[in-house]
Formats: structure tokens, sequence, C-alpha cells
């Protein structure tokens, strides 16, 4: 009898430790970005799982073994284009199913996040759509406009709220309205054209922010955020540039510090994330950048203060990843505090969005009023296509490369284009 007892208690603990070591999907998320779909699945541990395609009709097969569902409220996210329906079920009791019905076919690359506050386990699984498909819409190289071309970055999004205030409002959706804002302003100036590196609720990482300003062929870079701070009563707008020495400010390199963290809550595979600075970068190039971002950020910031009270008021420098673009003027521009409850209640009102937009682009028409390169069609034209050339220090690690620059030698001012590489939006 002792040892029927026993076995039985053995037999008990092992379901115990069976049911206690499932791992759980605590929730499923999807996020539909212009070229890529990402789908996110919360665990509360790391998984073993399998992903494959099967045919006929198209679908995405995920399989995570010894897992269930945590609890009857965990359902699957609405659908969105490519994505039909998602489905879950068990092909066997050991083995819990996510299916996603597709409309077309697609690749997808998947990686697994480890636990970041307040994120658990996070398996990530971006689907790419037919390449033939997305070669239809592509635009000629040869339609370039030749206006002033901005790329417009509403910080965060997706996974990334960004900052987020005591009444609840998130970042990425201030600033992407902001930045909806802005883009409709500058298109109506006749000089300039401008288009979002974000368009909606999804993330970019910030080298793909750069990768798509560089590939449109932007000539100036403004990133829109809303700052966050330990002391709630901070208050006020800033404006930043890419410092090559270091922050100018501990508040500025505070900032960086916490955008530059961005890609691990909005997720992007270690593999791709950025190298940090380093001093080698196209000395000659970088200066000229500087100077301009600083006399694009010192308008800008002259006309915010018309709106509202100044953070600082002067042209803060830090090294942000997101300003690395090099070759064109980039700025990065702190709305006001988020945390700040004053703050975060006009930063939600349509009014405060316009007026912020509308100091932005006036400080943008003001540089363009002085700036050669916004007044010419072509910058070769302007100073002759014989003084683009490239500074690279000899033995330099080349992190960040630039299809021209212009020799400070033999130039006043003007405009280049681009740089840097890729990765994945959620």
């Amino acid at each position: 009898m002792s040892k029927l007892k026993g076995a039985i208690f053995v037999a008990l603990i092992a379901v115990a430790q069976g049911v206690l070591g499932a791992t759980e999907v605590d929730g499923m998320r999807l996020w539909a970005g212009p070229d890529q779909i990402r789908f996110v699945i919360d665990l509360t541990q790391q998984p073993k799982y399998e992903i494959f395609l099967l045919k006929n009709p198209d679908r995405l097969v995920i399989d995570l073994f010894d897992a269930e569902i945590s609890s009857p409220g965990v359902k699957p996210p609405p659908t969105t284009e490519t994505v039909l329906k998602i489905r879950t079920g068990r092909p066997n009791r050991n083995t819990l199913r996510v299916v996603l019905d597709l409309d077309r076919p697609v690749t997808y690359s998947d990686f697994l996040l480890e636990p970041k506050n307040p994120y658990p386990y996070r398996l990530v699984i971006d689907l790419s759509r037919d390449q033939t498909e997305n070669a239809k819409v592509t635009t000629p190289e040869k339609a370039r406009s030749k206006k002033f071309l901005i790329a417009i970055d509403p910080g965060h999004g997706g996974d990334d709220p960004g900052a987020i205030g005591s009444g609840g409002a998130q970042e990425k959706r201030i600033v992407l309205e902001i930045a909806q804002k802005l883009v409709r302003l500058i298109n109506s100036d006749g000089r300039m054209r401008a288009f979002l590196t974000r368009r909606a609720d999804y993330y970019v990482s910030l080298r793909s922010r750069i990768e798509i300003a560089r590939r449109e062929k932007a000539d100036a870079f403004i990133s829109i955020h809303a700052d966050a701070a330990k002391r709630k009563t901070a208050k006020g707008a800033s404006i930043f540039v890419l410092s090559d020495r270091g922050a100018s400010s501990e508040m500025g390199k505070w900032l960086a510090a916490r955008e530059n963290a961005s890609d691990l809550a909005g997720g992007v595979a270690i593999g791709e994330q950025e190298p940090d600075i380093q001093e080698t970068l196209l000395d000659m190039g970088l200066d000229w950048k500087l100077k301009q971002s600083k006399k694009l950020g010192s308008e800008i910031l002259s006309e915010i203060e018309q709106i509202g009270a100044l953070h600082s008021d002067q042209v803060e420098e830090a090294a942000f990843v997101v300003l690395k673009s090099v070759d064109i003027p980039s700025v990065l521009v702190e709305t006001g505090f988020i945390t700040n409850k004053e703050e975060e209640k006009l930063l939600r009102s349509t009014k405060t969005q316009e007026q912020i937009a509308r100091a932005i682009f006036q400080g943008l028409k003001r540089y363009c009023d002085v700036e050669v390169s916004c007044q010419k069609e072509d910058v070769s034209k302007a100073f002759g296509s014989n003084n683009l050339v490239a500074k690279i220090r000899p033995g330099s690690r080349l992190l960040i490369y630039s299809e021209k620059f212009f020799d400070p030698v033999n130039r006043s001012d003007g405009s280049d284009k681009q740089s840097l590489t890729q990765s994945v939006p959620e």
C-alpha cells in the first residue's frame, strides 16, 4: 500500500511540475507597416517553438511546445491587410498552434526578445509582402521632386509607447499627430516637400528611420519627441543636434540614452543593433552637417519660443542615434514634458499640436530663406559637380557612409544626401 501511495505521489508531483512548467501566452499583437507586418506573442518564459509556411491557401503556422493560453481574455488581435484571420488550436496535447491565414505569399523572419520591463519574453515574427507586388508601386528615381525634401520622424510607435504621462497620454501618439500636421503645412509651401518615416502606430527601428531618409534622398531630417523627467515639474521645449564630443548637458545625455534604447522596447534583434558612435566619422562632412543642423535648430527654437516655455534657450547637443544621417541637417525637437501634468494636457490638445507644427514650419521657412540648397533645384548645378568630394580619415572604421560630401575648402554652403543601414518596423 505504501508503495502505491508513493507512486501516486510521484505521479502527482510530475503532473504539477508539468502544469507549472508550461509556457503561457499572455498576449498577441499585430502591427502593420508599409513594407512589413509584425506579429508579437508575449510569453511567460523562453519558449520552444517552430514556424513554417503552408500553401493553398497561404498560411503561416507557429507551433509553441508545452504552451497554453494564460486566460480566456487573451484573444488574437484584429487582422489587417495580408493577414485575414488569426486562429489558435491544438494539433496535439503538448502543442499550442497559432495560424495566420494570409491573402498572398509572404516571407518571414523571427527572433526572440529577452524580458525588459514592462515586457516579458516576446516572440517576434516579421512578414514581408511579395516583392513583385511592391515593385508595381515603386516610384522611379527620375520622378524625385526637386523641392527641398524633409524627412519628418515621429518617434517611437508600436510596442514602444515612448514617455507616458500621468493622465495616460502616450508620446508615440502625440508626436505622430504633430508630425502629420507638420507635413501638411510643409507640403503647402512651394519650395518644400515632406514625408513621414512612420505613418501609423507601428515601430520603425532607429537605423531604419535613417535608411528611409537616405532612400528618399531627403535634404533635412526632423525627429519629433516629447520629454520625460523624474522631476515632474520639468517643463519646456528643447532642440537637439548630434554631438561629436558628448552631450552639452546632463539632461541631453539622459534623454539620448532613453531615446537610443527605443529599439529594445520596439523590438529589434540583437544582431541589428547600431555600433557605438566613433570619432572617426568623415570629419569634414560632419562639420558641415553639424553647422547646418545648428542653423536649422536655431531657427526652429526661436519660433517655438514664441508659443511657449523653453527648457533650454540654446540648441543642445547629444549622441542621438536617429540623428546620425551624417550629411544632411538633422535636428530632434523635444516638444515638451509629457511627465508634467500641465504640459501633458497641452500636448494632447489639437490647438497646441497645431501651434507646435506651425512653429517648426516657420523655422524651416526661415532656414529656407537663407539656405541656398533650398532655393536651387539641383545643388550640383549651384556649386559645380567637381566640388563634390569624399573625405575619409585613413585607417578609420567606416560606420556611416555617404554618397557625396562638399569639401569645406571649396564651398560656403551646400546640401548633399544620405546614409546608413536597415532593420524592421513593428
